[in-house]
């Protein structure tokens, strides 16, 4: 991907230059979502990327405008108008993508989060330095993105030479997820004023817990509730739409093909992409995703 930022850099550095200071975000965005590279390169990248679908779909869509439409300005103007979105969109969704993905992360941070304090609280107990608890955490993968956080605080500790309070300073900035953010906080306050640090993660991780909890009672609600706008709309209303069309067949008006083409793209088209769409819904929803 370097290569690809490099040459859309070059072709729109200029540009991404100029719109650059609108998006202060951007930056902690990019942190956040462990993308390296600078936000005028993104930006860059976004230009590239719209200009790029831009140019293939109008490319694309040219022949068969001039097919079915024949070459008038009015169809050329339309062709024109939606090649211009389909580049918008593409752009904007490159310029979305780091907030989209420091989101998952924070949201797997979150969902690991009560069971990695067990262990930190543990480790604490155990007699072993704050230190060596990102240490041990860092090679646990089971906590997934807190373990790639831990094993980035002990990289700026024992590569780039900082004090463990500095690197936990570190880790809160570029922190995906409020609640690691709040703890990291917590860390570094009760080694500055030399409190209990195996009590401290004790009591967080009740919290936690307790937390983790109450969103699993509400996404079994939610995932109720969601099982019923399924079964009402997807299964009940493909059935209902499915035998209602066959009676005005029987009936008449309506010619059999056109009712046969509804029914097929119902049942190929319509409840997949449904379905996909809750399965979707439901695995956003769920706190159980790590």
């Amino acid at each position: 991907m370097s290569e690809v930022y490099v040459l859309a850099h070059r072709l729109f550095g200029r540009q991404a230059k100029r719109i650059e200071p609108y998006f202060p975000e951007l930056s902690t965005e990019l942190v956040k979502a462990h993308l390296s590279v600078t936000r005028e390169k993104w930006l860059a990248f976004m230009l590239f990327s719209g200009t790029l679908v831009f140019i293939v779909s109008f490319f694309i869509g040219m022949p068969f405008v001039l097919l079915i439409y024949g070459a008038g300005l009015a169809s050329m103007l339309w062709l024109f108008v939606l090649c211009m979105a389909f580049g918008a969109l593409a752009g904007a969704l490159v310029f979305y993508y780091p907030t989209i993905v420091a989101s998952e992360r924070g949201k797997k941070i979150e969902n690991a989060l009560a069971f990695s304090t067990i262990y930190m609280s543990t480790i604490s107990k155990s007699g072993f330095p704050p230190q060596e608890i990102f240490r041990l955490l860092s090679k646990f993968k089971e906590y997934g993105e807190i373990a790639v956080e831990s094993s980035l605080i002990v990289r700026d500790t024992e590569i780039l030479g900082l004090d463990l309070p500095a690197a936990i300073s570190r880790a809160m900035a570029r922190s995906p997820a409020p609640d690691w953010t709040e703890l990291l906080a917590g860390i570094k306050t009760t080694m500055t004023i030399g409190g209990d640090l195996g009590a401290f993660l004790e009591e967080k991780s009740r919290g936690f817990i307790a937390d983790y909890r109450r969103r699993l009672q509400d996404f079994s609600s939610f995932l109720s509730m969601l099982i019923e706008i399924y079964v009402t709309i997807v299964i009940v209303g493909a059935v209902f739409f499915i035998v209602t069309t066959s009676i005005i067949v029987a009936i008449g008006g309506v010619s059999t093909a056109t009712i046969k083409t509804l029914n097929y793209a119902i049942v190929l088209v319509g409840i997949p992409v449904l379905t996909a769409a809750f399965l979707l819904i439901m695995k956003g929803a769920s706190p159980l995703d790590n």
